[in-house]
């Protein structure tokens, strides 16, 4: 499971592709964590996560801009994820989830590998003066351009 403090270190330290692959992470995380739920016969925990996934789905099909192949490609794995996850749900199925998981694990890795290819595109915190603190942001609006 992803440590809170870790992925707030690493979101406030990373670029734009280093966040999908927070995000990959994160689902990858859920799919194992719902194989878990169904063993443990916990459906109100399932739901909650599956829930969460989504989410997670809803955000990454947000951040895609324009209509290239590759924003196209990754709006319909997403969408196929969304309806595997929705049926693992409902038929307490884990293959799904295993399968799911199968299908997120190269993206992940291809944007880790982007993320270590690229500078990181924000910078932010704090200075402090005598009698002040200002907080200050570097390149905001932190988005994929697929």
């Amino acid at each position: 499971m992803l440590n809170r403090s870790e992925v707030e270190r690493r979101i406030g330290s990373t670029n734009s592709a280093g966040l999908i692959a927070i995000l990959y992470e994160a689902l990858i995380d859920n799919f194992n964590d719902s194989i878990k739920a169904i063993e443990n016969n916990d459906r109100e925990t399932l739901n909650f996560i599956n829930n969460n996934s989504r989410d997670i789905l809803a955000e990454l099909i947000s951040v895609l801009k324009g209509d290239s192949e590759i924003a196209r490609n990754l709006r319909e794995i997403y969408i196929y994820l969304n309806k595997l996850i929705t049926k693992a749900e409902n038929f307490r199925n884990p293959d799904l989830y295993e399968s799911a998981a199968k299908i997120v694990r190269p993206l992940y890795d291809g944007f880790m590998q982007l993320e270590e290819s690229e500078d990181p595109k924000v910078v932010a915190g704090l200075t402090y003066g005598k009698n002040f603190v200002s907080e200050y942001n570097y390149k905001e609006g932190k988005t994929f351009k697929g």
